[in-house]
């Protein structure tokens, strides 16, 4: 590997690490399809994650009283289930696949964001619902019946994230969608999800190391990118303050589209 490339990836991954520290996901879906171009799939999801796992401490103890406990101890149980999962696929299938794979999910959750982000801006829909339930109570027990599909909708969610998370370390857009319903506070969400990559990346480079997957180059090119992603936390920490998360968030999903259509082809 040339000193251009090594160059050229730590740079892609310390800006999609930039995303990642302003909103608390994003990082690693964005730099997968541009990082893995220059040096390939394999060597690159076992170096972000330990990247991940450095910086998501780092913002995760910096902002630890935001931490919203009760939603991080769920999503962290329902995602170690699907972890395992997720690791065993990574070195099952052929690269090409998983590449085409998740470049097509991107694109999904890109095109999802950007719908919810819209829908979002109009509550017509909430106000007609909250006028329904105050005409006929018999729509109390229909929300409740909702509520409980709603539950082990999400749950599931979840679950898919940790799958995803095993594979890729990109589980965000699946929890995400969780998140935003249930983490309110900017500062939360990101505290609580960093909190989460911390803990999940943990697990992962325990086990990366016991099946000898963490190699001398793995190290080397890790502690290079490592470097560029302490600017990228400083820098990231200021934007945090100033900008507006929902502005921000649908340029993320955008994001997503365009690196989903790279890693396909």
């Amino acid at each position: 590997m040339g000193v251009g490339q090594i160059l050229l990836f730590v740079i892609i991954v310390m800006v999609a690490y930039i995303i990642e520290g302003v909103i608390g996901f994003g990082g690693t879906i964005i730099a997968i399809p541009l990082a893995s171009a220059i040096v390939g799939l394999k060597p690159t999801v076992p170096v972000l994650t330990i990247v991940v796992l450095i910086a998501s401490t780092i913002i995760a103890i910096k902002d630890i009283k935001f931490i919203n406990k009760k939603e991080f101890l769920k999503i962290t149980t329902l995602m170690m289930v699907g972890l395992p999962i997720g690791m065993w696929l990574f070195e099952s299938i052929p690269e090409k696949p998983l590449k085409i794979a998740l470049g097509i999910f991107m694109v999904i959750i890109g095109i999802k964001g950007l719908y919810e982000e819209k829908r979002k801006s109009n509550d017509l829909g909430e106000i007609v619902v909250e006028i329904e339930t105050n005409l006929n109570k018999d729509c109390i027990s229909i929300e409740e019946t909702t509520s409980k599909r709603l539950n082990i909708f999400q749950n599931f969610t979840i679950f898919c994230g940790g799958v995803l998370h095993g594979a890729f370390t990109c589980g965000g857009p699946f929890i995400v969608v969780y998140a935003t319903k249930n983490i309110k506070d900017k500062t939360s969400f990101r505290a609580t999800l960093c909190a989460l990559w911390a803990s999940l990346n943990l697990v992962m480079v325990g086990i990366d190391i016991y099946t000898n997957e963490i190699t001398k180059d793995i190290i080397k090119l890790s502690f290079i990118t490592m470097i560029f992603v302490f600017i990228a936390i400083i820098v990231s920490n200021i934007i945090h303050k100033k900008i507006n998360s929902d502005s921000f968030t649908t340029f993320v999903y955008i994001a997503l589209i365009v690196s989903g259509i790279l890693m396909i082809k």
